[in-house]
């Protein structure tokens, strides 16, 4: 069962989508696959960090797991708090349970803070995960991109390799996503792949390989070599498709630790405040 309020469309680039203390279930059962269908989903385990994570990354969608760590009344206060900061009030909140009582359903539902729906599993994760989804789509999760992307320009490992006409070439991977690639070539390698059409290629990845057939789309100037992208070929298995997913997420999730790197812990006692206020 799901319990939602109104809330504003994404802008255009999208939101970063955060679950705090998810259960193993649904890091299972929601979290993966919700990755599988391009949404950009990190995890976060401590409540202490979340307002790092949103004062860097604005517009977020946060869904908190509310049956550990504290008690509803002290789950409110952390949502009023961050409603009412105007560094994090962009971020829009939910709950993912997989248990809730009648009474604790009616109290979460009913707060105005939440406005990212109140999902109520109860073992129900393939029923639920496609309204979930739906959700995510109202609230513009995926802004105008289709697929997830991350950025490559700093892994030398992360290399384009093909052979054209005898030759084999190699370039730097600018950007990746399951369904295309971006990468650098130079004015002397620019023959071997403009008007080509599919190309037989290997897309490196660390340590993995990957063979597949890419189409050029694009080819622009950049600087005083050229970007050229590439569609993966919808015909590349997927196993392989899945070590692309992997090394983007991995990638974005190490990116994700880096930009709240240093940051203090909140020391707030939500708890406490509760008590206060019963």
């Amino acid at each position: 069962m799901e319990q939602q309020q109104q809330a504003p469309a994404g802008p255009a680039f999208g939101r970063k989508i955060f679950f705090l203390n998810p259960s193993f279930s649904v890091r299972t059962h929601i979290v993966t696959v919700l990755k599988i269908l391009e949404f950009e989903v990190y995890t976060i385990s401590d409540y202490r960090r979340v307002k790092s994570y949103l004062r860097v990354h604005h517009d977020a969608i946060l869904y908190i797991n509310t049956e550990t760590q504290m008690n509803i009344p002290a789950w409110q206060n952390l949502i009023n708090s961050i409603k009412q900061d105007d560094v994090f009030n962009s971020t829009i909140v939910g709950v993912v349970n997989e248990h809730l009582s009648a009474m604790e359903l009616k109290v979460l539902s009913e707060d105005p803070n939440i406005t990212g729906g109140v999902f109520h599993i109860e073992g129900q994760f393939k029923a639920m995960l496609p309204t979930l989804a739906r959700k995510l789509d109202e609230l513009g999760a995926k802004g105008r991109r289709q697929y997830v992307r991350t950025i490559c320009m700093t892994d030398p490992n992360a290399r384009f390799l093909w052979i054209q006409d005898g030759k084999m070439f190699t370039a730097q991977i600018v950007d990746i996503s399951t369904a295309s690639v971006a990468v650098l070539i130079t004015p002397k390698e620019l023959p071997f792949v403009q008007g080509r059409g599919e190309i037989f290629s290997t897309i490196q990845l660390g340590q993995k390989q990957i063979q597949t057939k890419a189409k050029t789309l694009v080819i622009k100037p950049s600087g005083n070599n050229y970007a050229a992208i590439f569609m993966i070929n919808d015909q590349t298995p997927q196993e392989s498709i899945q070590v692309i997913r992997e090394y983007v997420f991995e990638t974005l999730e190490l990116a994700m630790l880096k930009s709240v790197e240093g940051m203090s812990i909140d020391k707030t006692d939500y708890v406490a405040a509760a008590k206060a206020q019963a």
